[in-house]
């Protein structure tokens, strides 16, 4: 037997409408009482991407404050344990915002709105930025186990953030974004000297018709070795689509991502510019799995 508080979780599955696939997410729903040290040592148990705390929220314009821990790190956002959390507390937990239709959650880069609509729930991401680009192909190719020749060369390699600053790096095709897999030396090594976090890679070949885009992450330099779906990735990257006129405009597409991993996930994404404004959103279907009590 652990400690003598005990602790609620319940997991969920983001992005896919069924069991056991998808991004996972533990969500502890009272984190009030909880230290950072405690909170790191359960995340580092369950061992998932991301673990999510919810707390009391002091700010009249958020509904609670959620803190967000990778096994190794807290970070201070993520996509899926955002979106997951809100599910968790829309559908599942009893709380004041149960049943409702939208929640406001307040992370480290500041209060999130997510509505849920027909069983998706969309999330508003920050404006973006953008950074440095990269003309050394080689060099970003070998930080996923490629070549120069494997990135497209029509688009720029380019830093953009809606949140976390994420390593935009579009590939040729699937046959050269199957191949890819995180170098956990030459990851650690590039990130810790740069501006963003890690990289997402994309082409827009797909397995699926409805999908426009197929995406991978690898962070091995927190603990993950490719993430299953990444929301806080896919929130530059339609920035960056919207940007370099990709899809237009306007956009509504899929984005297919884990499936190298046997996670599937659907990725919603969403954004429009207009006046050098950008709405940038993200969407996606969650599923309830299971609970448990931890003793801390």
């Amino acid at each position: 037997m652990g400690g003598n508080l005990k602790k609620d979780c319940v997991f969920i599955d983001v992005f896919t409408n069924m069991p056991f696939a998808g991004n996972q997410l533990a969500v502890f729903p009272s984190a009030d009482d909880l230290t950072d040290a405690q909170m790191q040592k359960l995340a580092n148990e369950i061992n998932y991407s991301e673990t999510t705390f919810v707390q009391k929220s002091n700010n009249s314009q958020a509904d609670y404050n959620i803190r967000i821990f990778t096994p190794k790190s807290e970070i201070p956002f993520a996509g899926h344990p955002t979106l997951g959390t809100a599910y968790s507390l829309l559908n599942v937990l009893d709380n004041d915002c149960k049943d409702k239709k939208s929640i406001n959650l307040r992370t480290k880069v500041g209060v999130i709105p997510l509505v849920q609509s027909n069983e998706v729930i969309w999330m508003k991401q920050n404006e973006p930025e953008f950074f440095d680009t990269y003309e050394d192909l080689d060099e970003i190719a070998s930080l996923v186990g490629l070549k120069g020749c494997d990135i497209q060369e029509n688009l720029p390699i380019e830093e953009v953030s809606t949140g976390n600053t994420i390593l935009i790096v579009p590939i040729e095709g699937l046959t050269s974004i199957r191949k890819a897999q995180g170098n956990m030396d030459r990851i650690a090594g590039f990130f810790a000297k740069h501006n963003s976090i890690a990289p997402y890679i994309f082409s827009f070949e797909t397995e699926n018709q409805d999908a426009k885009v197929h995406t991978r992450l690898f962070a091995p330099h927190f603990g993950i070795i490719e993430d299953p779906a990444t929301g806080s990735a896919a929130g530059p990257l339609v920035a960056y689509l919207l940007k370099h006129k990709v899809f237009g405009d306007q956009f509504e597409i899929q984005n297919e991502q884990g499936i190298e991993i046997k996670r599937p996930s659907r990725i919603m994404m969403r954004g429009s510019i207009k006046d050098d404004k950008y709405r940038i959103e993200i969407g996606g279907k969650c599923c309830f799995v299971g609970k448990a009590i931890f003793y801390v």
